[in-house]
């Protein structure tokens, strides 16, 4: 059986090599020639290089659920865990950046090939953390109810992921454009009420 490290370093290195020439350019040979393997030596660690971009992406996925659960456990209003949900994404982007970046990229080729059917079903489940948030903020009042939650969603989900292509995001400690982010972000959902504005602008939320 394969060594579990020697196949977290292939994976490794294909996650790069996705992120930087596509997953369509990219071959089974140019992974073994990146890995130092022969190419026929990478089917023992990985049957298929759809095989390598389902597990990279179920690993996404899969600390995604654990980051938000996580971060749903440790807010107490539903004002704090959008904040809190806005952090570990923000965390998530730079911990996974070539999964990122493959999912961003390359999400229409992967779809029109069935390559996300997993993927998509973990996304409505996770979508949830934000949705339920939103409803019970629009209930209590802490959460502008004058939008669809469906809506402010996605705006704060698109603007998250589509931040990992802002070039000028490297230039900036990523606490500190994480505390810009949750400022911009969170001033849009909260009502006109300037407790609640206070109330936002002084929450630090706990550490992702």
């Amino acid at each position: 059986m394969p060594l579990p490290d020697r196949r977290a370093e292939v994976l490794a290195i294909a996650a790069e090599l996705f992120a930087r020439k596509g997953v369509p350019g990219t071959s089974m040979r140019d992974l073994g020639e990146a890995t130092g393997l022969h190419p026929g030596s990478l089917y023992h660690y990985f049957r298929s290089k759809e095989e390598l971009i389902g597990t990279i992406l179920d690993q996404l996925m899969s600390d995604v659920q654990a980051r938000f659960a996580a971060a749903a456990a440790h807010s107490h209003t539903p004002l704090e865990r959008i904040t809190n949900l806005i952090r570990v994404t923000l965390n998530v982007i730079d911990t996974h950046p070539h999964a990122t970046a493959i999912y961003q990229n390359d999400r229409r080729y992967l779809r029109d090939r069935q390559m996300l059917v997993q993927i998509d079903e973990a996304s409505r489940r996770i979508r949830h953390y934000w949705l339920d948030a939103l409803a019970e903020g629009a209930s209590d009042g802490s959460i502008r109810a004058d939008v669809p939650g469906i809506f402010i969603y996605r705006t704060i989900r698109d603007a998250l992921w589509a931040s990992a292509r802002w070039p000028e995001r490297a230039d900036h400690d990523p606490g500190e454009f994480t505390e810009w982010m949750c400022r911009l972000l969170l001033a849009g959902i909260v009502p006109a009420d300037p407790a609640a504005a206070a109330d936002v602008a002084g929450y630090r939320g706990v550490p992702s």
